[in-house]
């Protein structure tokens, strides 16, 4: 059996580390399940993981057929085995407790994720030395690589399955008004990842004000800036209302708890 399978390759904590308090009800209850998925889900990354960073790095043929058995010997039965066993009753529960595109954000919390770290080495290289540069480069192509695999699978998943039911179910009408809010919101967005970040974390505390107002006084109308700060600038939002009533947009991109990014605009003329 699957599950068998499962909890022999991975062992379940002890029962007071996989109790679970049902929401609501006050009621504990066991899950050995998910305890056991979640741990051989960490197993197989993990060998994965190993594998895939020492192709390349003169593995020898023995390594690489290590590597094939372990893809056809572990990763596929575990992925028919969840296409057996486990999804007719996520299904169910999806319907009736859970939000269908869920996964699907969470690609997108990934992508992120990814595109940031990218940036960030990136922004390193410009300034490394020779030591770091092997290095952040190898981590930039590893980084390209897993963006890359999930991109790819994204695509396919709403290609194969959004895709035909909005064909099929969504009405010509329905189907434009999507496709232009769509648009929008793609514009908007990339007219937002064009605006200059102005990063005050390292600013002394006395000098950011004056120097974000003057980042904002540089603006033309339409124009906008991304503020980083380590905190809420709350305080900042009701001087802007203040001195610049109906003149600006605010727009938090990111809330803490570590970091804060606002958009802030000057409003074109009306």
């Amino acid at each position: 059996m699957y599950i068998e399978y499962i909890l022999t390759m991975s062992p379940v904590k002890p029962a007071k580390q996989a109790r679970r308090a049902t929401p609501g009800k006050g009621k504990v209850v066991m899950s050995t399940l998910a305890e056991a998925i979640r741990n051989h889900h960490q197993s197989l990354a993990k060998t994965l993981r190993a594998h895939a960073r020492a192709v390349g790095g003169g593995e020898s043929q023995t390594e690489r057929d290590a590597f094939v058995a372990f893809l056809k010997g572990d990763l596929l039965p575990h992925a028919r085995g969840e296409e057996r066993h486990l999804y007719s009753t996520v299904d169910k529960l999806v319907r009736e407790h859970g939000k269908p595109t869920a996964t699907m954000m969470v690609d997108h919390e990934f992508i992120n994720d990814y595109v940031t770290k990218i940036e960030l080495i990136a922004h390193r290289l410009k300034s490394a030395s020779e030591n770091e540069r092997a290095r952040l480069l190898s981590e930039l192509r590893d980084l390209s690589l897993r963006l890359d695999g999930i991109f790819e699978l994204h695509l396919s998943k709403e290609e194969r399955v959004y895709l035909p039911l909005i064909e099929k179910h969504l009405d010509e009408t329905r189907q434009r008004q999507v496709l232009e809010a769509i648009h929008e919101s793609y514009e908007e967005e990339k007219k937002m990842q064009l605006d200059q970040p102005l990063d005050v974390r390292t600013v002394v505390p006395r000098e950011r004000h004056t120097l974000i107002f003057d980042t904002y006084t540089g603006l033309k109308p339409g124009e906008a800036f991304i503020l980083v700060n380590d905190h809420d600038p709350r305080p900042l939002y009701y001087q802007f209302e203040a001195e610049h009533t109906g003149q600006f947009s605010w727009d938090y991109l990111e809330q803490g708890p570590e970091v804060w990014r606002v958009r802030i605009g000057r409003r074109g003329a009306h």
